[in-house]
């Protein structure tokens, strides 16, 4: 399609009355209504009827400078029929050649590409809002847009911050798009069916668009965008006097036929062997009862995952790490079950037999039941068995943009001898105040039963409460979160039980005039606290806490880098070493002592994201940081580095290196100055993008660790666990995947997977390192919608 556009494709200039300026605040759109409309989505706006749509102009930019005129030019158009909304994009560029425009796989090009959202609040209730990306060829990326939703996180101890889109939900939409010598155009077309909204006779949607241009790192919208009101959507436009959509009835059936062939390490013979190939059949199933009330089914749902989760440090965790979920049949409406606390996390359901879910709208009230039978070994005591999960939410809207809602879980072993079950209740409230403050609140009780407590655990409450400030200068947010003791959210996932978290963090921000070198800076002041449980509430300090200074300085042409400074306070806790003893030189054992706390961590670092050219992206984070030895109890000095490389020499091709460096030094007592732990994570994944539908990948990472046996800092004796000593670790694992995937809309997909997975010496060469594990994959399904 490149090259194939020009402005003569445009037959007519639309009337005056049919243009809508964002700038001057023409933010209600009545767009045309066209009863049979002929229209290919082939990203060319030839045809008669975007003469006649409603044309939305007028943009603004809300990055780096908000207010400004838009540095390029955008008009979007947009006009309805019986069975879908259609919209044709207009992005005009002083220089089409730095457009970037790259064939890529769905969901994920447009993060590096140039790109256009719109979103549309079916409901007009400015809570959440349908989003639907397209690059400059028509690739698409979709997802929610959920206020009070944030995704992401932080680096360092602690850290925060994300985005307000969950982009694992997918719908099926057409689109197309194609690069010429004015910028770059595109068309979308949304069938009804892929929507809810409300059953009335007139709709009144919500409506934003907003552009990139990427190498600018330029972000504009039509409606006007500021960081003074805390809701994005309450920003929006609207289309209005929208009328005769008539959807037809959802039903859909995705038949998923797989097919494994497994290797391991015998637990018999330690021989590495591999299994018979092994078919399998599931069914996931959608009926519409009405146009915002969706029944699902799942019969034996496959996991859909080849490539691994993402590599994650844990030589020195204290907690658990979460992932995120992947099944289709569990993203369906996932978002009616977000919370403030992450209250319903489903990989907690590990092998579905079978299950079913309503999602939907009824009124003002959003609702979500999900009910499944999970065939693996989760007997609430940890013994064999199956489990029932039985997860029901509400959420009602409250004025404009606040809620209110309830939770209700239960997961249960159903093939116990005496009944075990986890049970959680819990009420929450989102609440705008002045369009500015946002209150936020949960309150929840926890019950816990298996077999070793017959009487059951009795209600463990949990409690959270924050409040934000939104600003464009200045912006600040305080919060507290209180677990007791016990409290268990075995649907759930909550690291941090029997503690009480409280933090607080302030914003400033000042922006350099329109094209300066440098356009944004800004400084974010954290204090983080952390207490147990009981002390808090009888008045003692924290056992962990720390201050952070996050300086970020924003460049032209979509670079930054960050900086950290932190100063930190930790207290080991006896209880975490109740098993410890030392061994003496003699073979005897003496008790071991809880260390001394550790008083003025300091560490700072830097995270650089620098666009070097419009092919190659460096970015990264470089740490040299004090830290808590947990398993020692001492204190260390790490090092930590995390290059990250991206490259695209052509607009097939993706190369992408991530290689993490960790270093822990100890620095205290008879321990000091020698290491504790090296570890090295390098990862390399190449992609080669044949067309929109069809790729393959090839993945290979490797995780290489040396970790000293334990050794009491205070004495030098080596460490007991219930008796045991903790020798010198000295390992490397090895894993290779390669995947050949046909995918030509969401649902209907087709793959050929294989891993292999190898573990021996702390080395780079395989021949050094045994077979553990190996995987060949085979996929197929197709999404019938009727």
């Amino acid at each position: 399609m490149i090259g194939a556009i020009t402005l003569t494709a445009l037959l007519l200039a639309p009337a005056d009355t049919l243009i809508f300026s964002g700038a001057e605040g023409q933010l209600e759109v009545r767009p045309a209504f066209e009863a049979a409309p002929d229209i290919q989505v082939d990203g060319r706006l030839d045809e008669v009827e975007w003469s006649r749509a409603a044309v939305l102009s007028g943009f603004t930019q809300y990055e780096p400078v908000e207010g400004i005129p838009a540095s390029e030019n955008t008009e979007v158009r947009v006009f309805y029929s019986t069975d879908a909304i259609y919209f044709g994009i207009r992005a005009y560029d002083s220089d089409p050649a730095g457009i970037l425009a790259r064939l890529g796989e769905r969901d994920r090009v447009v993060f590096g590409d140039d790109w256009v959202r719109i979103m549309l609040d079916t409901f007009d209730d400015q809570r959440q809002a349908y989003v639907f990306y397209v690059n400059p060829l028509g690739l698409q990326t979709d997802g929610l847009w959920i206020e009070g939703f944030s995704r992401g996180g932080g680096f360092g101890m602690m850290g925060g911050g994300g985005v307000s889109i969950d982009f694992n939900p997918d719908f099926i939409w057409e689109s197309d798009g194609g690069v010429d010598e004015e910028g770059w155009a595109a068309e979308i077309r949304v069938p009804y069916v892929s929507l809810r909204f409300r059953e009335v006779p007139v709709q009144t949607w919500g409506i934003q668009v907003a552009r990139e241009v990427k190498r600018r790192g330029f972000k504009q919208s039509w409606a006007p965008l500021t960081q003074e009101v805390s809701s994005t959507l309450a920003q929006s436009g609207r289309l209005v006097g929208l009328r005769d959509l008539r959807s037809k009835r959802l039903v859909e059936i995705n038949p998923v036929v797989t097919g494994t062939r497994l290797g391991s390490v015998s637990t018999a013979s330690g021989v590495f062997e591999r299994e018979s190939p092994e078919p399998d059949f599931g069914l996931n199933g959608r009926v519409g009862l009405t146009q915002n009330l969706v029944l699902d089914g799942t019969y034996n749902p496959d996991f859909s995952q080849v490539e691994a989760d993402a590599n994650q440090l844990t030589v020195n965790e204290r907690f658990a790490l979460s992932f995120p979920e992947r099944r289709p049949f569990f993203l369906e409406g996932v978002e009616i079950f977000n919370t403030p606390t992450r209250l319903v996390y489903t990989r907690q359901i590990i092998d579905p037999l079978a299950g079913a879910k309503l999602t939907g709208k009824v009124g003002s009230v959003n609702m979500g039941l999900i009910s499944s039978l999970d065939e693996s070994p989760s007997s609430i005591g940890g013994g064999q068995g199956h489990a029932a999960f039985n997860l029901f939410r509400a959420r009602k809207d409250i004025g404009r943009g606040s809620t209110v809602g309830i939770l209700y879980t239960d997961r249960t072993a159903v093939s116990a001898v005496s009944p075990e079950y986890n049970r959680v209740l819990a009420g929450d409230a989102r609440l705008v105040v002045g369009g500015r403050y946002t209150l936020t609140g949960q309150f929840a009780g926890s019950v816990d039963r298996d077999s070793a407590d017959v009487e059951g655990s009795g209600v463990r409450p949990m409690a959270r409460m924050q409040v934000q400030r939104s600003g464009r200068s200045f912006s600040w947010d305080v919060g507290v979160t209180d677990v007791a003791p016990g409290f268990r959210t075995r649907s759930g996932f909550v690291t941090r039980v029997g503690e009480t978290e409280a933090n607080a963090g302030i914003t400033l921000t000042r922006f350099g005039r329109a094209g300066a070198v440098l356009e944004r800076t800004s400084a974010r002041i954290m204090y983080n606290n952390f207490f147990i449980h009981d002390e808090f509430w009888d008045g003692v300090g924290p056992y962990e806490s720390e201050v952070e200074l996050w300086p970020t300085f924003s460049f032209r042409g979509d670079r930054s880098v960050t900086f950290v400074l932190r100063n930190g306070y930790f207290r080991f806790q006896p209880d975490d070493y109740g098993s410890y003893a030392l061994q003496a030189a003699d073979g005897s054992t003496l008790p071991f002592v809880t260390p001394e706390p550790l008083r003025y961590m300091k560490a700072w670092g830097f995270m650089p994201r620098m666009r070097i050219t419009n092919n190659l992206n460096v970015n990264g984070r470089a740490f040299f940081r004090e830290v808590p030895i947990y398993r020692e109890g001492g204190r260390g000095y790490e090092i930590q580095a995390g290059p990250d490389v991206q490259y695209r020499p052509t607009d097939q091709l993706q190369l992408a290196l991530n290689y993490t460096y960790s270093r822990i030094r100890r620095t205290d007592g008879a321990l000091s100055e020698t290491v504790y732990s090296t570890v090295h994570q390098p990862r390399i994944r190449v992609q080669y993008q044949f067309n929109k539908s069809v790729f393959a990948r090839a993945v290979i990472q490797h995780e290489l660790e040396e970790r000293a046996g334990l050794t009491d800092p205070a004495t030098g004796l080596p460490i007991l666990i219930y008796g045991a000593p903790r020798p010198t670790v000295s390992t490397g694992e090895s894993m290779m995947q390669f995947l050949l995937q046909y995918q030509p809309s969401p649902g209907t997909i087709f793959y050929v997977g294989f891993s292999h997975a190898r573990a021996g010496e702390r080395t780079y060469r395989l021949r050094d390192m045994a077979p553990m594990a190996e995987g060949l994959f085979v996929k197929l399904s197709y999404l019938f919608r009727m």
